[in-house]
């Protein structure tokens, strides 16, 4: 990844040398880890332009998405490492303060394209971009935020480069002049002074900055958590007469969107109309959204008119503002018998099934949309519960959630659901009364007491354990294992549930009606397993995409 860096005999960059791809990289990971360790400080802090007190985890998620991409290209040269890092940070931004963020690391990589190295006047360059770059995205720019940190931290490069100054000396210039700008944030924003506070967004940029200036000159980062101060007594009264009370924020809503010939600007403008917080970055083939709406599903469902989307993401401010407005504490709390649960599924109506029944975080995935380890782990740290309990609900998920286990402090713990219908069984049977290890012996066996079914079309011709099938030919795979094959859908379902319940009268059967099947014709299905099997149906609208069906049997 280059060659290591000159240094003087203490460990210092030498003075005048550029910055190569290996300090780059030191650089970032530094910025990371130090967003990482003050997340919770930058939490604690956040107001605007919301309370909802995640603006250090969706800055630290954002980073480690960086260095995930980073990890996984291996790239060799300052641009390329600067390309890696802007790519990860959009697919991997969250929130308002994530976005933004990515967008001041693309900065960086525009600035050093076509480089082997940085100077001083490539880092002030980037500097400028990712200024340019974040005001761009922004439909109402705001003073006294990170935005204004940006700012300052790029003029002030600009005049230590006509000074004469070298890389680190221009990188000196920017962190301190953006720790200058954070302090004058309650002045621009009244709301913050009304708190008490800084500005969390700039704050956080002040810390990554400080973090890859220590990382450029070879120190530790410290593991002790720093103090941006507290939110003092006026903080509820500030928050809600800038808020109401909290309902006017409705959802964050976050997704990525694929397609042809997508226009940047044009999206915005449509968002704006119905939603608030608007950020709309990429354009061409992939863009990335950040909305405030209190209808996220249209949200959504725009954008798949216009592409195929990914990295969805809702999550309801009003119930993060309660939980701060309780007392603070209370958004840190478990939520369900000491511990919060995350569930992965796909479709409308699953996603909907998973929250009504306790799911403090739906992570959007499946069978053929595996959702990756930054993802889950997101949403664990979403819960903000010390103590947590994954479903993955798919066998392909398992492995990614478990690396996303093992990244994080507290009891955090996958069960082995590997269905929809397993997932379901162990979220039912969790008890709000019982002890984490309690729950997980229970939720553990109740999603071993389910078989499970899937209805599909076979995407091409073959022959598993002496059954041929057509491309195209609607087959039943029961846990996992290709057992049927029928002429039609309606067949299929029928022969799976025979085999699986094995003609035992009492048998409960869920069937979950995939996206665009017909609900009358579920219906009668069901009807003739109650009859000819003498087994109790229920059919659930799931929306799942690819599976017309799936089968629960309990």
């Amino acid at each position: 990844m280059g060659r290591p860096r000159p240094r003087s005999s203490s460990g210092r960059p030498r003075a005048g040398a550029d910055i190569d791809a290996a300090t780059l990289v030191l650089a970032f990971e530094a910025g990371a880890e130090a967003l990482s360790q003050q997340a919770d400080a930058l939490n604690a802090i956040n107001v605007f332009p919301v309370p909802d007190g995640d603006t250090g985890t969706n800055m630290s998620l954002t980073m480690r998405a960086a260095l995930d991409e980073m990890q996984r290209s291996g790239p060799d040269g300052v641009a390329a490492v600067a390309s890696a890092a802007a790519h990860g940070a959009l697919m991997g931004a969250k929130g308002n303060s994530g976005v933004i963020l990515s967008q001041i690391v693309d900065g960086f990589s525009a600035a050093f394209r076509g480089r082997e190295a940085v100077d001083a006047g490539a880092l002030a360059a980037a500097l400028e971009r990712g200024r340019q770059e974040a005001y761009r995205v922004i439909s109402a720019p705001r003073e006294g935020t990170i935005l204004t940190a940006i700012s300052a931290a790029s003029a002030a490069a600009g005049e230590a480069v006509a000074g004469g100054a070298d890389a680190e000396g221009a990188l000196v210039a920017a962190v301190d002049a953006t720790q200058e700008a954070v302090a004058r944030t309650p002045e621009l924003l009244p709301l913050l002074a009304e708190a008490g506070v800084v500005d969390a967004g700039a704050q956080g940029l002040w810390v990554f900055f400080d973090g890859m200036l220590r990382g450029l000159r070879g120190e530790e980062i410290s593991g002790s958590a720093t103090s941006f101060g507290t939110i003092d007594a006026s903080w509820l009264a500030a928050t809600q007469r800038a808020h109401g009370d909290g309902a006017r924020s409705g959802c964050c809503t976050e997704f990525v969107i694929e397609g042809p010939a997508l226009d940047a600007d044009a999206i915005r403008a449509t968002l704006e109309a119905s939603g608030e917080s608007v950020l709309v970055v990429g354009g061409g083939e992939m863009v990335r959204v950040h909305v405030h709406t209190h209808d996220p599903e249209s949200a959504l469902a725009y954008g798949r008119t216009l592409g195929t989307l990914s990295h969805e993401k809702v999550d309801d401010m009003e119930a993060q503002f309660r939980a701060l407005a309780s007392g603070g504490d209370a958004a840190l709390a478990p939520r369900t018998g000491g511990a919060a649960v995350v569930a992965v599924g796909a479709g409308a109506g699953i996603e909907a099934l998973f929250r009504s029944i306790g799911a403090a975080e739906v992570v959007h995935g499946g069978q053929t949309m595996n959702p990756s380890a930054g993802e889950i782990r997101s949403a664990i740290v979403g819960t903000g519960a010390a103590d947590v309990i994954v479903l993955p609900n798919n066998k392909n998920i398992v492995l990614a959630a478990e690396q996303a286990a093992a990244s994080l402090p507290g009891r955090v713990r996958v069960l082995p659901a590997r269905s929809v219908p397993q997932g379901v069984a162990a979220l039912v049977a969790m008890n709000p009364e019982a002890t984490f290890d309690e729950n997980i012996e229970a939720m553990t066996r109740a999603a071993g007491s389910v078989r499970t079914a899937e209805v599909t079309r076979a995407a091409r011709a073959t022959r598993v354990h002496g059954l041929a099938v057509r491309q195209g030919q609607p087959i039943g795979l029961i846990d996992g294992d290709l057992r049927v094959a029928e002429e039609t859908v309606a067949d299929a379902v029928r022969r799976c549930v025979e085999l699986i319940a094995e003609r035992r009268a009492g048998s409960l059967v869920t069937l979950y009606l995939g996206e665009g099947e017909d609900e009358e014709s579920a219906s009668g299905i069901a009807d003739g397993l109650r009859e000819t099997l003498g087994v109790e149906v229920e059919v659930v609208a799931g929306g799942q995409p690819h599976y017309p069906y799936l089968i629960g049997v309990e």
